[in-house]
């Protein structure tokens, strides 16, 4: 007789242990998701307290081509990301004020001139007429004491006296105005040479700044991204361009809740999408600073956080104000 004892129910299949069933599976996989999403919480939320994790900006030495006074660019001699000399020609500007001011100071300038050539002229005048002067008053004086001399003896007429000690006077009183006025042209014309000297000063001054409308580079370096187009109107005070010069570096925003000491010296990698270079902390800043709005997180507000400087070797390949990412180093390993 055959035994059906043993055999599985087909209404009761359903209810019986499954070998390597994918549910199993599935569970494990949800399991190791919720902790990796877990450890992902959690490195979120203390990481920075155990792992240095800071943000940080690419930058160098910078000189700001700014203008100093109401104009109007003309042509630019540059373009983005090229490299300038100490010198070098960037941007022509025209500026109807300067040029206006530059005309009042020649205006004046020449006017000062020809007032000094005129001062020069009257006091060689005077300074030639003065020998003269006290020649004519020396002789009326001798011709006096002689007249006196023979009045007593009743030989000179009073008239003729008259005339003599008028002739005198005529010539004391021309003595006597020729050096007052070489005195007062000589004070007056060096006044009038201090002050031809000081506006040409300033003309030459004023004439320097202006070169023409023309801007230079102060230094050696990389054109930033920023650069004006011809026709643009700019104020005084308006940002022209940039030229980035000097050794890249980074200024990194530390963490607020760090619990570990950054030194200088420390070894730290820095990333950038999926570049990946190692630096060096340079300094540690005593100043601290808002983190810029590009790295803020609302959901992780900071009011200010210290900083640190991290130095960059030669072949660093970031570009000048790319947002990185500096990590720091475990038991001979970086990562972030």
């Amino acid at each position: 007789m055959q035994r059906i004892r043993n055999r599985s129910r087909l209404d009761t299949l359903v209810n019986q242990k499954r070998i390597g069933s994918p549910v199993a599976w599935g569970k494990r996989i949800y399991l190791a998701l919720v902790a990796v999403l877990g450890l992902l919480v959690l490195n979120y939320a203390v990481g920075d307290a155990i792992i240095l994790g800071a943000d940080g900006i690419v930058l160098n030495d910078r000189y700001i081509a700014a203008a100093t006074y109401p104009a109007k660019v003309l042509r630019v001699n540059v373009r983005e990301g090229q490299k300038v000399q100490a010198g070098q020609e960037l941007v022509e500007l025209e500026s109807s004020e300067m040029l206006k001011e530059i005309s009042e100071f020649s205006i004046r300038t020449s006017e000062l001139s020809i007032r000094e050539a005129q001062l020069r002229n009257r006091r060689n005048t005077v300074t030639s007429l003065l020998p003269l002067a006290e020649r004519h008053a020396r002789e009326s004086n001798t011709q006096i004491s002689r007249l006196d001399a023979i009045k007593a003896r009743g030989l000179v007429s009073a008239q003729r006296m008259d005339q003599a000690l008028g002739s005198e006077y005529v010539a004391a009183s021309q003595l006597t105005e020729l050096r007052a006025q070489s005195g007062a042209l000589g004070d007056e014309l060096s006044l009038v040479e201090r002050s031809r000297e000081k506006a040409a000063a300033a003309l030459a001054q004023l004439e320097s700044f202006y070169d023409k409308g023309t801007m230079r580079a102060a230094a050696e370096g990389t054109v930033g991204a920023r650069v004006p187009v011809a026709g643009q109107v700019v104020k005084v005070g308006d940002e022209l361009l940039q030229v980035n010069s000097g050794k890249a570096y980074i200024i990194a925003y530390m963490p607020d809740m760090y619990l570990f000491e950054v030194k200088s010296g420390d070894k730290v990698r820095i990333g950038g999408g999926s570049h990946r270079v190692a630096g060096e902390v340079e300094t540690i800043l005593t100043v601290a600073d808002a983190l810029p709005a590009e790295f803020q997180n609302m959901f992780r507000p900071r009011d200010r956080s210290r900083l640190i400087r991290v130095k960059l070797p030669d072949d660093h390949g970031f570009a000048v104000s790319q947002k990185i990412r500096v990590g720091g180093c475990i038991p001979g390993w970086c990562g972030f």
